[in-house]
């Protein structure tokens, strides 16, 4: 009987990457693919996963009106970022640590957009309830079998908390300029990405 991963994700784009780019690279694993844990669960029956793989963002159903920030109230904030002339200014004269210096400027500028980010897609209502949702799901119903994440939106602040949660792992999904190019790259990734998962699985 082969070893079982189940990947529970709202996208059928991402579905279909898992069965079409990363599985083949798999023949001596069974991949059982859901968008709801409920799905999954029917899905698994009597099967014990080996492992839970799931994505961490999704549509929240509690924003009851999502929408797209519009394009002028972006240019309005982004307006107001740190420029490079401002990372750079008076830098060749400072006196201590410069490294530390113009790291700390320039992830001023990183810092603001992931603000920003995160605000835009509140509005949206994408957020990592979903995915932790799932995850306690996975450990009330098979509470002995790991979960990773796998998950391309992301941020620093999303990590923390499903390292909180009890996850088992973090992958980021390969991202191409397009969805073609991106399925380039997660074939490329698959090999890796299930040596990592075989390390992890039970």
């Amino acid at each position: 009987m082969k070893p079982v991963i189940c990947f529970i994700d709202d996208s059928e784009f991402e579905h279909n990457l898992v069965q079409y780019e990363i599985a083949p690279s798999a023949p001596d694993l069974e991949f059982v693919q859901a968008y709801t844990f409920d799905k999954a669960k029917d899905l698994l029956a009597a099967k014990i996963p080996s492992l839970f793989l799931l994505d961490l963002w999704g549509q929240d159903k509690d924003v009851v009106e999502p929408y797209l920030t519009p394009m002028e109230e972006l240019k309005r904030k982004t307006a107001d970022f740190p420029t490079m002339d401002q990372v750079y200014g008076g830098l060749d004269s400072f006196e201590g640590d410069i490294n530390n210096e113009f790291l700390k400027r320039l992830f001023g500028i990183v810092d603001c957009w992931r603000k920003l980010f995160e605000d835009t897609c509140d509005r949206i209502g994408q957020n990592r309830k979903y995915g932790l949702f799932n995850l306690r799901q996975a450990r009330l119903y098979y509470p002995h079998i790991p979960a990773v994440f796998y998950t391309r939106k992301s941020l620093i602040n999303d990590a923390v908390a499903l390292f909180k949660a009890g996850a088992d792992g973090l992958f980021i999904k390969p991202t191409g300029l397009n969805d073609d190019d991106t399925r380039c790259l997660t074939r490329e990734y698959a090999p890796r990405l299930l040596s990592d998962l075989r390390k992890i699985m039970r």
